[in-house]
């Protein structure tokens, strides 16, 4: 069993910092690129895929889509999501690989700070995954879980709204709910890489937990 870790990626300047990151966490990387990004991916264990054209109105969903549509996806492997300035809490998926549920749903801590600069304010608030009334819109989101292959051949992301992501994921509930297991003590860090988010240590809920460390 792999782990396949799919990015809708635009963030060129992040590369090396998501490199440091993942390159000893043993996973599969595919960072899913808009046709005209010019970036060469040189590792081995990086799997990039390029898109056609996308509108001005398509959310990160259509690069998910695509690769459903065009990539081998193996039954029995983990498929999971993550925004490009996010990462995963140290030791994520040495619990991830304990695992055989065929739907994985975990927490996802979004900082200490709401950052001024003019993107949108996310709230520096905790998004607990404790039960499947959890998993509904505007409480759980993009990266908030990983399915296995045959599982995920079986989906798509609609792409007309930005909250299609935790209606994605209430789908999932609908559609296979014997199927899901909660994980409520693991985290995904949610804008990790985000300047003004991640700001003061003694706020972070675990002591494993560091400050961001961005490779230039």
């Amino acid at each position: 069993m792999q782990i396949h870790i799919l990015c809708p990626f635009y963030r060129v300047h992040l590369l090396p910092t998501l490199i440091h990151y993942f390159e000893p966490m043993n996973i599969n990387w595919h960072p899913i690129v808009g046709h005209d990004l010019q970036v060469s991916f040189n590792w081995e264990w990086v799997y990039p895929l390029k898109t056609d054209e996308c509108s001005p109105t398509d959310q990160c969903y259509r690069k998910i889509n695509d690769f459903i549509d065009t990539q081998q996806i193996i039954d029995d492997d983990y498929y999971g999501f993550l925004d490009d300035d996010s990462m995963y809490e140290p030791g994520f998926f040495d619990i991830i690989r304990q695992q055989t549920a065929k739907i994985l749903f975990y927490s996802a801590y979004r900082g200490d700070s709401i950052p001024r600069d003019g993107s949108e304010p996310h709230p520096a608030t905790t998004l607990k995954t404790r039960s499947l009334y959890d998993i509904r819109v505007c409480h759980v989101g993009f990266g908030m879980c990983i399915l296995k292959g045959e599982i995920f051949k079986q989906t798509r992301f609609k792409n007309t709204h930005k909250w299609d992501d935790g209606r994605y994921m209430e789908e999932l509930k609908s559609r296979f709910p014997n199927e899901i297991k909660i994980l409520p003590d693991l985290y995904l860090l949610f804008n990790y890489f985000q300047p003004g988010r991640f700001t003061d240590k003694t706020k972070f809920l675990k002591p494993t937990w560091e400050l961001p460390t961005i490779i230039s």
